[in-house]
This record gives C-alpha cells, structure tokens and sequence, in this order.
C-alpha cells in the first residue's frame, strides 16, 4: 500500500498534529458523534472505521468507561500513531489494518454496537459507500446505531464549488503561516489541486467523493437503517445518523 498518500509517515503526523486547525468544525464534529452514540444507548462495542490516529476513539473510551473499542484504517502510520496514543486504555482497545472499501466485517470480535467514523467514507465511490453502509447495517447488533460525520456537497454546483474554493483558501493560509508541518503543507496543495484545480474532473476510489446528504441517507435507508437522520450540519459537513431496529 505505499501509493496510498496517508500511508507516509510524515504526512500522518502532520495530518494528527494539524488536523484541528485544517478542519474548521474538528471538534464540533467529534461532539456530535458522540452525542448521536449517547443519545442512542450506553455502547459495549465501538468501530471506528477510518479512524486514523485514534482522537475520537480516546475521546469515545473517555467517555464509556466501560466499552472496548476497535480501530480500523489503512494507514500504518496512522494506526502506529493511534496505538501510542491509546496504549493507555490497554487491552480495552484493538487496531486492524484495512480499506473501508474492502470486506472488514470478518476482522469484529463481537456485533458492535456502534460504528462510528468522521472524515473517513467520503473517500469511497458511490457504489463503495453503499457497500460499506450495508456492512456496517449488517454488522451492527440489533439496536446499534451508525454515525458518520463527514464532508459532504451540495446539490447547487455552484454552492459546493465555492464550499471548496473557500475550505482550499483556508489551507493555503495555514500553510502560509506556517501553522501546519510541510509535510501537510505539501498534503493541502495536493488536495487543492485535485478539488479546486480540477473541480468536476471524474474522481476514483480514495479521491474525494462528496455526496450530498440526501443521497447518503438514502444509502442508510437502502442498507435496512431506520430513524435516519442528521445530528448536525455547518458548510461542507454533516454528521448521519442511522439506527439498527432491535
């Protein structure tokens, strides 16, 4: 996997050093995905899919003391971060390599009862994320719930274009300031050159595949996912919400 751009190790720190500034509702996002999950049920089991370098799973077992949790993602680098950041929780929590593309239901100890996931699935194709949603409903134990906060576009063309052109001026500016590593400097203009330089172009598996929110609920519903909703919702992100009915 080392044509994947998160599987450099300079890259991941730089990306778990600079993620709260690049990300404008960073920690907005991860409040609300854990207000979904509580509002839910008091989970045993947590999947983070796509959880790079652990953030939101120390804030999750933080949380529930008495959960276990497991990590999945891609990236070496993010999970030997990950598993450094975690290593005080112990045996609560367990790390698997992985692409959310593929087949990862066989690496569950148990039927979670949460999957989570931020800044992750929207990397996936459309027929990709329908894939991984119907695992995740498949998955889950009777009464889970799935969260997803996310990026996601626009209907309006025009809308989720300038969304982009503004999210790629607020990069440059950090990089600019030199508030992000160069490393990740390097990582924002490759991303302004694939979303801004070439808006609209044809994207593949591991681009940035925004959907809107319609679409990936409609995907929820499509996967047997009830009381599908958003939790919350400010510019380019959303967090959905999908229940697994007991």
């Amino acid at each position: 996997m080392a044509e994947y751009r998160w599987n450099q190790k300079e890259t991941a720190a730089g990306y778990d050093a600079g993620a709260p500034l690049v990300h404008p509702y960073y920690v907005e996002v991860q409040d609300a995905v854990i207000a979904a999950v509580s509002a839910a049920l008091t989970p045993q089991l947590i999947v983070d899919c796509g959880g790079g370098s652990g953030r939101l799973l120390e804030r999750c077992l933080e949380q529930w003391p008495g959960a276990s949790a497991l990590l999945i993602d891609q990236s070496v680098p993010f999970l030997e971060i990950a598993q450094q950041r975690l290593e005080r929780f112990g045996e609560r929590v367990a790390f698997q390599q992985a692409r959310l593309q593929d087949d990862w239901s066989h690496l569950l100890p148990a039927s979670p009862h949460a999957i989570i996931s931020t800044s992750a699935v929207h990397h996936l194709l459309p027929d990709e994320k329908r894939d991984f949603y119907a695992r995740c409903a498949s998955a889950l134990a009777p009464g889970g719930v799935l969260v997803n906060g996310d990026e996601v576009r626009d209907p309006d063309e025009a809308v989720y274009r300038a969304s982009v052109e503004k999210w790629a001026a607020h990069m440059q500016q950090l990089a600019a300031d030199g508030r992000v590593s160069a490393a990740m400097a390097d990582a924002l203009r490759t991303w302004r050159a694939r979303n801004v330089d070439k808006f609209g172009e044809v994207r593949n598996s591991g681009d940035d595949c925004h959907e809107t929110i319609d679409i990936q609920l409609e995907y929820f519903r499509a996967a047997g996912l009830t009381d599908v909703r958003v939790g919350w919702q400010q510019d380019m992100w959303a967090v959905m919400i999908g229940h697994k009915p007991a």
